[in-house]
């Protein structure tokens, strides 16, 4: 029993594309530049959609309009256990890039990233480059991914 996790994580995740690109958080350790999806930890009493706004608003600075769920990702790793409901989202036509009021701990920048070169970066969860890439996968299910 003790092999297993103490708890389950929900946490909601903004796709946001424009122009060909996805806007991603980034944050740095000892390989460099690492880059993920706005969004976060969903806390007891909240909806899906109200996690993913307020994660947006502090990390992000900006209001999302959230559309359809279009991935679901676990992530089961040593003591943690998480699921990530990944929603297509967008922001306003005017939106820049900014830190909001309450980053992530570590988060350097917001940074647009090109589509087309995903493969360069190391974004996570990391199937979503290929998704996103060569637009593949129906499946709304990635798995246990990193």
């Amino acid at each position: 029993m003790s092999d297993l996790p103490k708890a389950i994580r929900n946490g909601a995740k903004a796709v946001i594309i424009r122009d060909n690109n996805l806007l991603t958080i980034a944050k740095r350790d000892s390989e460099g530049l690492w880059y993920l999806l706005p969004g976060g930890g969903q806390l007891f009493g909240e909806t899906l959609e109200k996690a993913l706004k307020r994660e947006c608003l502090e990390e992000i600075g900006a209001v999302v309009e959230i559309g359809k769920l279009i991935h679901v990702r676990e992530l089961i790793y040593k003591e943690n256990h998480s699921v990530d409901f990944l929603f297509l989202c967008y922001v306003a036509d005017d939106y820049i890039p900014i830190n909001g009021n309450n980053p992530d701990i570590g988060q350097e920048e917001v940074v647009w990233l090109p589509i087309v070169n995903l493969d360069k970066y190391r974004l996570y969860p990391s199937p979503l480059r290929e998704i996103l890439m060569n637009q593949v996968s129906e499946d709304v299910y990635m798995g246990n991914v990193d």
